[in-house]
């Protein structure tokens, strides 16, 4: 109980919520990231909203846990971006984020992206992605 009670807290004392899904498609769009604990609550209501989410332009940081929603798709010519969390404690910050991603793109994050400093990012072209997680879907 008391958990649910400060998940329910954390979640809504951040401010870096993105808007609720209103109809479909849903599209990211230039998403630099924020706070990992916000994206996470983010990934679960579009996740159980089930409708498309599309991904385009750019993701970065802690919007890369969006492109493993199975109602998720990468725009062609979108970017994913990748750096290393600047909060690492147990399993908060890089583990966090790499409990998310799948294939190729964890072991390439756990093995180096996420050794990256936060005012570097590491760019992966969507096509690319797609190569090194085959789940992943480029949208129409």
């Amino acid at each position: 109980m008391l958990c649910t009670v400060l998940a329910m807290f954390l979640t809504t004392a951040c401010t870096d919520r993105r808007p609720a899904p209103t109809s479909e498609p849903y599209d990211i769009l230039r998403d630099g990231g924020g706070q990992i604990i916000s994206a996470e609550a983010d990934r679960a209501r579009l996740l159980a909203w089930g409708g498309q989410v599309r991904i385009r332009e750019y993701c970065a940081s802690s919007c890369v846990i969006f492109t493993t929603l199975p109602n998720a798709c990468i725009g062609p010519s979108a970017r994913i971006g990748f750096h290393g969390s600047n909060v690492n404690v147990g399993p908060i910050g890089n583990q966090q984020m790499a409990k998310y991603l799948r294939g190729e793109v964890k072991a390439r994050y756990l093995a180096e992206w996420q050794h990256i400093p936060q005012t570097g990012m590491h760019w992966v072209e969507a096509r690319d992605y797609v190569k090194l997680d085959p789940l992943v879907k480029i949208c129409e």
